[in-house]
């Protein structure tokens, strides 16, 4: 049986400190999670670059990473993001958020529960 698979969702542009000392910021997050004999892929979701939709519950699990952008913005890869989120959830599969990533994740999760008009600063995104 093969290793474990993951995904970084990349919400930030690499900057050229972290391109020189680690490739970028996917190689941070690997090179502080990745266990052997797991497979990570890096998506530039603020590029939008997303995992197929036959792909995407493929994952283990996700990493969302940190961004400049506003959490509660209504950029269509911000949308298109929460609502990948959505789905994740329905498949019950583990996600990690770093600040923006952790921010977007809570928007997902409390506008399930509650009615998101209540959230302030929520992003509407349809």
């Amino acid at each position: 049986m093969g290793g474990k698979k993951f995904a970084v969702l990349l919400c930030a542009e690499d900057s050229e400190y972290v391109k020189k000392k680690y490739g970028g910021y996917f190689g941070v997050f690997v090179r502080m999670l990745a266990e052997e004999g797991e497979t990570w892929d890096v998506f530039h979701v603020a590029r939008g670059e997303f995992p197929d939709d036959d792909d995407f519950g493929s994952y283990d699990g996700y990493v969302i990473t940190g961004s400049c952008n506003d959490a509660h913005g209504n950029d269509v890869w911000i949308c298109k993001l929460i609502a990948l989120l959505k789905q994740l959830d329905s498949l019950r599969k583990k996600v990690l958020g770093i600040c923006f990533g952790h921010q977007v994740r809570a928007i997902t999760v409390f506008s399930s529960h509650i009615n998101a008009s209540k959230i302030a600063g929520t992003a509407f995104c349809s």
